[in-house]
């Protein structure tokens, strides 16, 4: 970690020097639509990669408020030269922001991740957006076993205090 620590994006300057987030005529589809070949992983293995339990947890938190009430992860991208994954976030925090993640992959396992959000561009680690993706992309696709992920209810944990008893 000492040794990336000091190290630059290099995914962040293979964006920058190809005018990558210029690109706007491509052709965006949702994530299960996309041919991505990547590899299952266990969430102790996202974790090694990613650096840290928290990021893990904020990554399954932060997919399921992208997640349909059928199932489907509504995140947009496009593959850039079958290698590189671009994908789009809406900010959790301002409305009219939006983030351009990039993760790139070599013989199907992850190699580099950028994103265009405030702490994206980080080599130790990854930011919550980069972070949701290879969560669903890399692990919770492939689980068989999933409950309906769709939104939560938070209105069902309310109960009305006109109908509480004393």
């Amino acid at each position: 970690m000492l040794y990336l620590s000091g190290q630059n994006n290099d995914l962040q300057q293979f964006i920058s020097d190809n005018d990558i987030e210029k690109i706007t005529k491509a052709s965006w589809k949702p994530m299960d639509e996309l041919d991505i070949n990547c590899q299952i992983m266990t969430e102790d293995e996202l974790r090694c990669l990613i650096f840290g339990v928290y990021t893990v947890k904020l990554a399954a938190s932060y997919t399921q408020e992208h997640m349909s009430s059928d199932g489907i992860y509504s995140i947009h991208g496009y593959v850039h030269n079958r290698s590189l994954l671009c994908l789009k976030f809406q900010s959790r925090h301002v409305s009219r922001k939006q983030y351009r993640s990039y993760i790139r992959f070599k013989e199907g396992s992850v190699d580099a991740w950028f994103c265009s959000c405030p702490v994206g561009a980080r080599v130790v680690g990854t930011c919550a957006h980069v972070t949701s993706a290879l969560w669903y992309l890399c692990f919770r696709r492939h689980q068989t076993d999933q409950p309906s992920d769709g939104p939560r209810n938070w209105a069902a944990d309310i109960s009305d205090a006109a109908n509480v008893s004393y």
